[in-house]
């Protein structure tokens, strides 16, 4: 059996060992694709929320969370997450690279929430142009450099200055496993809803032909988040590549992403829960009150 290093490192909280590290970051990296997996399900009607009420499509449209006025809002802006990952998952190939990469992202994603609300009741222009393959992987070799978003260039995760260099993006987000291949870049005359000097390293912003669907947009983003965290795990691979550096960096990560995508739709459910939990229970009162005192 292995023995684990024990080299102490430092640490949010005090030294820790790269054991200690490693541990903790394949049991988190784990327990997200759970909860990630049991919100797919709960979305999708196929679980009791935590053994209490299994919530249907219509039951879901009725929760705040899903205002029609908000949904297209909010689908769009998950389905640009969803877009934005596949290249940092094809290009990164060190954890400090790939963390960097996402947290990045992540901080980009949620500056562009905030600029693009689910609240405000303005519909988003981003739903023009043609973008006849959507959540597609990208394949790129050779240089790290990002581009900055623009709606004239669909799938285009780099910058570059030839473009003959120029890979766009395919494959499934789906499914990770899928091999990248390489298309042809869509150019759009059409303008996106992006402020004056908006621009975004990581962040693809790509015009629209439709609104997507929102349950189709989070069943496959979640299994794209999955993907994140899958390729984590294969990445930090051992304890002899955990610093604190490196934990510190996964801790920040997994917090943004935890704000940006899990906490409001938990939170929605657990009110929606604890409502419905009360109606049963007011239900079945009236019926044993109703035979006592009949």
């Amino acid at each position: 059996m292995p023995i684990l290093p024990q080299t102490q490192v430092g640490g949010i909280g005090g030294p820790q060992s790269a054991a200690t590290i490693f541990q903790h970051i394949h049991e988190l990296c784990s327990k997200r694709i759970s909860t990630l997996d049991y919100l797919r399900k709960a979305h999708e009607g196929r679980v009791y929320w935590f053994n209490t009420i299994r919530f249907s499509k219509s039951d879901l449209l009725k929760m705040p969370y899903f205002d029609p006025k908000r949904l297209s809002r909010r689908a769009i802006n998950y389905l640009l997450l969803g877009l934005s990952l596949p290249p940092i998952l094809d290009v990164n190939s060190t954890p400090v690279e790939y963390l960097r990469a996402l947290h990045a992202l992540l901080i980009e994603f949620e500056a562009f929430q905030q600029v693009h609300s689910p609240d405000g009741n303005s519909s988003s222009n981003l739903v023009r142009a043609r973008l006849p393959q959507m959540f597609k992987r990208a394949a790129h070799t050779g240089t790290k450099g990002r581009r900055t978003s623009s709606a004239t260039e669909i799938g285009l995760p780099m910058h570059f200055s030839d473009s003959s260099d120029v890979k766009a993006m395919t494959g499934n987000l789906a499914s990770s496993a899928t091999a990248a291949s390489a298309i042809t870049s869509i150019p759009n005359t059409d303008s996106s809803d992006l402020l004056p000097g908006e621009e975004y390293s990581y962040l693809l912003t790509p015009s629209l032909p439709f609104d997507p669907d929102f349950f189709e947009t989070f069943a496959t983003l979640c299994d794209v988040l999955i993907d994140c965290y899958t390729r984590l795990i294969s990445l930090i691979s051992s304890p002899a590549i955990c610093t604190s550096g490196l934990g510190e960096l996964f801790t920040k990560t997994d917090a943004k992403l935890r704000k940006v995508m899990v906490a409001g739709v938990v939170r929605e459910f657990e009110d929606a829960s604890r409502s419905g939990a009360k109606s049963e229970l007011g239900g079945v009162s009236r019926v044993v009150l109703g035979g006592l005192l009949g």
